[in-house]
């Protein structure tokens, strides 16, 4: 009886320690940038976004997470025809600004076995920091500014190894910059749960 009461203690001592030992995870991921402030097209994906975070398991199945990351995307003027004293003006060249970005979110997840999705939201701070460009220019470039904004988006992994997953991720960042910016990355990645 006292052996099956040890034996049950100790198992009960394992599965809380792997529970604990997987509550966290890492991951970064690299994926194509679509301005959506105005439209919606497939094939205006371009540019890039880096990432890396953290994730802590606060629950079953919920994640709180920080993520810190870069984009690179068009100025809201790149390609634009202004108007300049009532006249005109030649298309602006692709303008663009690099943000970089950190964020916190909680993601609600679905486990399907070795396949898992989810979705996620939150809130973060966007440094934005316009490309240089030529003299005559600089008034149609972004604002250089610090500002916050929010975002929300699906998941999608699939497990390749015990504790490893390769993972593809669509966010739409709503950044509250005085150009007011939608961007919306598709990335792929990798996360490692402990």
């Amino acid at each position: 009886m006292t052996f099956q009461r040890t034996g049950v203690a100790c198992a009960m001592l394992l599965l809380a320690q792997t529970a604990r030992a997987q509550g966290w995870g890492v991951g970064a991921s690299a994926g194509l940038v679509n301005n959506v402030d105005h439209r919606f097209r497939l094939d205006e994906f371009r540019r890039h976004d880096v990432n890396a975070w953290v994730e802590y398991e606060l629950e079953e199945k919920v994640l709180l997470r920080g993520t810190f990351g870069s984009l690179r995307v068009s100025g809201a003027n790149a390609g634009t025809t202004p108007i300049i004293d009532g006249s005109v003006g030649a298309p602006l060249p692709d303008l663009t600004d690099r943000i970089n970005y950190g964020t916190l979110g909680v993601a609600y997840e679905f486990w399907e076995g070795t396949y898992t999705s989810g979705l996620f939201a939150g809130i973060g701070g966007y440094r934005i920091e316009p490309q240089a460009v030529e003299p005559g220019l600089e008034n149609f470039r972004d604002a250089r500014e610090t500002v916050f904004g929010w975002h929300v988006g699906a998941e999608g992994a699939v497990q390749i190894a015990a504790r490893l997953s390769a993972l593809a991720r669509l966010t739409l960042h709503k950044i509250k910059a005085t150009s007011g910016r939608s961007v919306l990355t598709a990335n792929a990645g990798l996360v490692y749960r402990f």
